[in-house]
């Protein structure tokens, strides 16, 4: 079956529905040394990660690269956030209640209660050490503190651990 193609009219009201489930999302930097909105930035992250970003490195390039997209959708003034400025970014905002907004986002998406959707978020959640009772092996990504949110294990598919 074909894929249709989304309009620019849909993709800008996607974008609205993903931010508005963000909106209780706290930001604890002080307002006046801000530079990077965080609805901006939570933006930036979705399309890198949505592109095939895994690192913040990665994400920071691809927000260079595609400033120009970006824009469409907010003002991006100031540019996009260096990889350390996304890390210092996520470093401060509570893990937990990102993981809860995005889950409400993508349960939203798929028309499922948000107790189904079981979702290994790169920005919300440090992989761990499957040796020590940890998620899914493979890169860690990022350096957002450890997620406190009750993850259902039994939805996830362990892979081996590569040994060093």
């Amino acid at each position: 079956m074909a894929r249709r193609l989304v309009t620019a009219d849909e993709a800008f009201d996607q974008v609205v529905d993903f931010l508005e489930h963000f909106d209780d999302l706290e930001d604890p930097r002080q307002r006046a040394k801000v530079l990077y909105p965080l609805d901006e930035v939570l933006l930036l992250c979705l399309l890198g990660v949505l592109a095939g970003c895994e690192s913040w490195v990665e994400i920071a390039k691809f927000g260079e690269k595609k400033l120009g997209l970006l824009r469409r959708f907010r003002p991006f003034k100031d540019g996009t956030p260096s990889h350390d400025q996304l890390g210092d970014i996520f470093a401060v905002l509570d893990a937990a209640q990102i993981q809860s907004c995005f889950i409400a986002w993508a349960s939203s998406l798929a028309g499922l209660g948000a107790d189904i959707i079981a979702i290994a978020c790169p920005w919300a959640c440090r992989r761990q050490d499957p040796r020590d009772g940890g998620l899914a092996g493979g890169k860690t990504r990022g350096t957002a503190r450890r997620c406190d949110a009750p993850i259902r294990r039994k939805s996830f598919t362990r892979f081996p651990w590569p040994r060093q």
